[in-house]
């Protein structure tokens, strides 16, 4: 248990040190002269990568030791942010972007695999601390990017993310235990007794609404600080609306049980979708701080529910292999960022406004989607 609870902790801290980074990055191309073309190739190299790269480690990982995974990755990590330092080119925060993005991808699925190995029959409630922990620094990492930008300078969110992660890999070594691996016996038994309960059905529903999320993201994340910044909102106020975004996932993540309890998990997908429609309706027609504040709230409640239902789902279908499992998830939010951040990279080009127009019709075209495919209403629980 002591290990299960460092591990929320190292989700904690990994996610804090990623939102410090992710809203710097903008700015600091931004900085260095960065069009919001170049600014989503830069989005879309590190989820190019991450659209492939976490399933290979998240089965690699079933086969040796996840804690060494997670120290490699936050090496990875620490490297990147200090290559993002001492940049004075932004073509070259598209290079670096990458070796970002590999550190991350062998670090989720690992993570994610030991906490669903070591939650002893409890998944959902294993799976809600993790999505609060992670979710708690997405409220408090974009917050102290913002903060450090404003009061100190655009490198200083890079050495203190170094910091952050030098130290979760350190302690990971002393702290991190895993269980002993599963015999290929162990696993036909497992897949026996879980034949009943397992998750079945169509992937159409989840694999939609993961990637309608990791889309969204992945304009955010590359776009929104640079597109805010452009509009002449201050960098901490572009921290506080990321803040609210995340605070509203926590919270969400909070209530998902009672959410899922009450609409049952397929009317969770078209809640999600249908939320992020009306979220970035609200965005693409904001231009204050206020109205902002008012879309990403929103947003953040359509994340959550699209992000946590996925999750579940999919670690419950592929209960024996969990490294594969999450990698996919892991590979499916990097496919997402990666043609997010590409087509809104694009078509800003049009119109500054314009990635999250078309982020509206995609949702509402995703909800109408999986309406059609669960028109059954038995389907719904």
């Amino acid at each position: 248990m002591s290990s299960l609870h460092f591990l929320f902790i190292t989700a904690f801290l990994g996610q804090m040190a990623s939102g410090i980074v992710g809203i710097t990055i903008p700015i600091y191309a931004n900085s260095l002269g960065a069009s919001p073309f170049l600014l989503g190739v830069i989005g879309a190299a590190g989820g190019l990568i991450y659209s492939i790269t976490p399933l290979v480690f998240g089965m690699l990982s079933d086969r040796s030791s996840r804690k060494i995974f997670i120290v490699v990755s936050m090496a990875g990590s620490a490297l990147s942010y200090l290559l993002y330092s001492l940049s004075q080119e932004s073509t070259m925060l598209i290079f670096i972007k990458v070796l970002e993005s590999l550190s991350s991808a062998i670090f989720w699925p690992s993570v994610e695999a030991i906490i669903s190995d070591s939650s002893e029959g409890k998944l959902e409630k294993a799976l809600e601390r993790f999505n609060i922990s992670w979710g708690s620094a997405m409220v408090i990492g974009p917050m102290i990017g913002g903060a450090l930008i404003s009061w100190y300078s655009l490198k200083a969110p890079f050495l203190v993310s170094i910091i952050i992660v030098v130290l979760v890999g350190s302690f990971s070594l002393l702290l991190v235990k895993e269980l002993p691996r599963r015999t290929k016996g162990d696993v036909l038994e497992e897949l026996k007794s879980n034949d009943k309960t397992a998750v079945h059905g169509s992937l159409v529903t989840p694999l939609s609404s993961i990637l309608l999320f990791a889309f969204i993201g992945g304009i955010i994340g590359s776009l929104f600080p640079a597109y805010a910044i452009n509009l002449g909102i201050p960098a901490y106020e572009v921290g506080l609306i990321m803040l609210v975004l995340g605070a509203a996932r926590v919270i969400t993540f909070h209530q998902n049980k009672k959410i899922k309890g009450g609409l049952g998990r397929i009317r969770m997908f078209m809640a999600g979708s249908l939320t992020s429609f009306i979220a970035l309706f609200v965005i693409a027609n904001s231009y204050t701080t206020f109205m902002f504040v008012t879309g990403f709230m929103i947003l953040g409640v359509s994340s959550s529910i699209s992000y946590a239902s996925s999750l579940s789902y999919i670690l419950e279908r592929w209960r024996s292999s969990r490294g594969y499992a999450a990698g996919l998830f892991e590979s499916l939010i990097g496919a997402g960022n990666f043609s997010g951040s590409l087509v809104g990279g694009g078509i800003s080009q049009i119109m500054l406004n314009a990635p999250y127009t078309f982020c509206w019709i995609l949702s509402l075209v995703v909800f109408f989607v999986q309406l059609f495919q669960n028109r059954d209403s038995s389907q719904y629980t």
